[in-house]
């Protein structure tokens, strides 16, 4: 569309100075003109008011009297008024009674209506005679306006020639004002088109004055700086942009709106083997691998139609028929107003990648020591097996195993002895199930083995009876043949549950049972396992609280010399007072206190209250000052850093001699980590305080061990001891260890004594000392203070 001509600026400066100065002009002169004609005849009117005031008090008496000479004599007196054209005075009866009139004039208006004509040509007075304060007459004068009209006519003219003359300055002026800003005007045109024409930045407009003008013209080159620079930063982008595509290991190409490639950087040439400089995009797309053509075009076609980035993989085939992989990224390209430009990609070649990945995800699904399935592809087959079942109707078992004692055989033949034999084991339970059942390592010394298709649960009894023969068998490892046990826990979907996380937590709680029955064994899980695990949470909550509120107490039962009878000391228990399960006994809470780290505040708690108490009954010399008060210390507790230092504030406030505390330990404990033990021990020893090792035999501690152990005391578990004199066993196990110790200076306590024959073989096998309920059951603080004055009465003591 072209627009009409329009008039230049210096045109229309000129057009609007001259129309403005001559409106102004014409305006002030036709007000100056009114001005100057009311001025005029507001001069006049107050010069015939004087005038006829004169003649009328003059004409007074003449008037009364009828004086017709002497009112002629008044009205010629005006002749030397050349403006006067006539005069006339009348009666009070308006009748006229003396006239003066100019040359050529008529007589005197006799009506309302010459009065009201002589108005509109000339200006007229009315004077009343008085005489006597009463109008006897009145004076009539009337003025020419001739004068008036010729005076106006010459300023008129005056004014005529001052708007000329105005005039013509203004087009002058508008002249000099048009070329002050017309010209820098002109000059910043000229400086635009050349900077268009020649693309030349640097140029700048020429200023030649500080004002306004100035201002911008220097603003214009403040801009001309900002576009220079701007320009020359993107010369410099473009530059490195060219410079980064050429050496970048990514291959970059550039798409029009149209769908033509007008881009293509030599990696992009190099990673999809094109020579051609600008290919096009149909020759691209005919190199993508037939299985990948369809998704790429359809991701593709979804960047097109929405304008959104794509990200998407995908195979490109080389001449030789071989593939590589491709990752690409690509986006839509907008102006800063919205309009599509084009669209932007990167391509990689991640070929290198894709292997790695692919053998990364193998091996994510094989354990690499065993060459199992792993805890991801296994609990990827039990999801699908649950779905299997609940599609089919079928029945799967899920078996959760763990080697009992895998601990000690890492620790003492080394860790490359446990990896043969976890090697071993993964062996025998693959051999030991069918093939389509999934055997696979979950954790260090745990196997999880999934059965499908069991039709009864007594099947899956048989495999596990299968799975703990094969693992009888001992395994040669660096010479030496070892016998390794499992503990298998077993549950069954959909019996028990259809979820793969809660199938799971069965067959661990059911494995856990198996341990606690005595490991090398199997368990199938039960809804009272469940309840016994909701349980065992309660009591944790409310043996937080017990802590707090101090539920606990202490009972101690006194150890007796099978020598002589007399009262060696005492062991102290511990014991809950729950306000509404009533006692709880240890064995239902310490555990949980072991679990949850709480033991190290019970533990501490009873060590300190042993010994205030204790101590107060060697004071009052109810025990002797060898007597040994006997604490036990739990695994959590002996491996505490702080131990050294709250056993010795307890003995500092207890005030107990160091030498009548005795700690005991169990042998697990101390197999855990046999040269931090042997270390803990010896800092202990160094404190005064004595140690023992409870519940000796039930462990896995080996001669070599104990001989090492700085400890003084052995304490034989109450289990050899309770089928004394039956157990024929039991009786020669006891006295071996009994002389064991002897051999090795130490001293023997028989633990659970609840018979006078039991008392009588330990007696026989020369066992130090002994506790149990035939001597006496824990007692309570002030029962122990009553057992000791009964047991010094007997002994005949005062």
């Amino acid at each position: 569309m072209k627009h009409p001509r329009t008039p230049s600026l210096r045109r229309r400066l000129v057009f609007i100075s001259l129309i403005t100065t001559g409106l102004a002009l014409m305006l002030s002169n036709i007000a100056f003109m009114a001005l100057e004609y009311y001025l005029s005849e507001q001069d006049n009117a107050k010069k015939l008011t004087v005038l006829s005031n004169v003649i009328a008090s003059r004409s007074t008496a003449a008037l009364a009297f009828s004086d017709q000479a002497l009112l002629m004599s008044n009205l010629e007196a005006l002749q030397a008024d050349s403006s006067i054209i006539r005069a006339c005075v009348y009666n009070d009866k308006r009748q006229l009674s003396a006239f003066y009139p100019r040359q050529n004039q008529q007589a005197c208006p006799l009506n309302q209506d010459d009065l009201q004509r002589l108005y509109r040509n000339s200006l007229p007075v009315e004077t009343d005679i008085l005489f006597n304060n009463r109008a006897i007459g009145y004076l009539y004068i009337e003025s020419n306006r001739a004068d008036l009209i010729a005076r106006f006519q010459t300023f008129i003219v005056f004014s005529v020639i001052i708007f000329i003359v105005g005039f013509l300055l203004s087009r002058l002026l508008a002249t000099r004002l048009k070329n002050l800003i017309v010209s820098p005007l002109q000059k910043l045109g000229t400086t635009l088109s050349q900077i268009i024409h020649n693309r030349d930045f640097s140029l700048r407009a020429p200023k030649h004055s500080g004002d306004e003008l100035g201002t911008l013209v220097d603003l214009f080159n403040d801009l001309l700086q900002v576009i220079e620079d701007d320009n020359l930063a993107l010369k410099a982008s473009e530059e490195r942009f060219r410079k980064l595509t050429a050496l970048s290991p990514v291959g970059i190409f550039q798409i029009d709106a149209l769908q033509n490639l007008v881009y293509t950087n030599d990696r992009w040439r190099d990673i999809h083997n094109i020579a051609e400089e600008h290919p096009s995009l149909s020759r691209w797309f005919e190199r993508i691998h037939p299985q990948d053509a369809d998704m790429l075009n359809h991701v593709w076609q979804h960047m097109i139609t929405t304008k959104e980035s794509i990200t998407v993989e995908f195979r490109v085939q080389r001449n030789d028929g071989s593939h590589l992989w491709i990752h690409l990224l690509a986006s839509a390209l907008h102006s800063s107003d919205g309009e599509l430009i084009g669209y932007l990609g990167a391509t990689s070649d991640i070929s290198e990648l894709k292997a790695a990945q692919l053998q990364m995800e193998n091996l994510a699904f094989y354990d690499p020591l065993t060459g199992l399935a792993n805890r991801r592809l296994f609990k990827n087959r039990l999801e699908k097996s649950v779905k299997t079942v609940l599609r089919n109707g079928s029945s799967t078992a899920l078996m959760f195993l763990d080697m009992d004692q895998f601990k000690r055989i890492n620790d003492t033949l080394g860790h490359d002895a446990g990896d043969v034999l976890l090697k071993e084991v993964a062996k025998r339970l693959a051999a030991t199930v069918r093939e389509n059942d999934t055997v696979s390592r979950i954790g260090g010394d745990e196997f999880t083995i999934l059965l499908t298709d069991v039709h009864h649960a007594s099947d899956v009894q048989v495999v596990a009876e299968k799975l703990l023969h094969a693992m009888s068998k001992p395994i040669r490892i660096k010479g030496q043949d070892i016998i390794t046990t499992v503990s298998i826990g077993i549950t069954l979907t959909p019996d028990d549950s259809t979820d793969a996380n809660t199938l799971m937590k069965n067959a661990d709680l059911a494995m856990y049972r198996a341990k606690e029955m005595g490991r090398n064994t199997f368990q199938f899980y039960s809804d009272e396992m469940n309840h016994t695990i909701l349980e065992h949470l309660a009591l944790e909550k409310e043996l937080k609280e017990a802590i707090a509120r101090e539920q606990f107490s202490l009972v101690f039962q006194p150890k007796i010399s099978l020598l002589d009878q007399s009262v060696t000391g005492v062991e102290t228990l511990i014991r809950w007072q729950h306000p509404e399960k009533g006692m709880i006994t240890p064995d239902r809470f310490i555990p949980i206190a072991e679990e949850t780290g709480l033991i190290l505040d019970i533990g501490a708690w009873v060590l300190e209250q042993s010994c205030r108490q204790i101590s107060t009954l060697m004071r009052e010399a109810l025990l002797p000052s060898t007597a040994k008060v006997a604490v036990n210390l739990s695994a959590k507790q002996f491996s505490d850093p702080r131990l050294m230092q709250h056993i010795q504030y307890v003995l500092d406030v207890s005030g107990i001699p160091a030498q009548c505390l005795e700690l005991e330990i169990t042998e697990s404990t101390l197999m855990d980590d046999v040269e931090i033990a042997i270390r803990i021990m010896q800092e202990i020893k160094a404190l005064g305080v004595s140690i023992a090792i409870d519940d000796f035999g039930t462990g896995y501690s080996s001669l070599s061990y104990i001989k090492r152990f700085p400890i003084n005391v052995l304490k034989v578990d109450r289990s050899f001891v309770m089928d004394i004199p039956t157990d024929e066993n039991d009786m020669a196990i006891t006295a071996a260890v009994i002389a064991m110790a002897h051999k090795l200076s130490l001293s023997v306590v028989a633990e659970g004594v609840e018979t006078q024959q039991q008392w009588d073989f330990l007696h026989d096998n020369q066992c130090d000392e002994g506790q149990g309920y035939f001597l006496s059951r824990p007692l309570s603080l002030a029962q122990l203070h009553q057992f000791l004055q009964d047991h010094r009465a007997i002994a005949g003591k005062p």
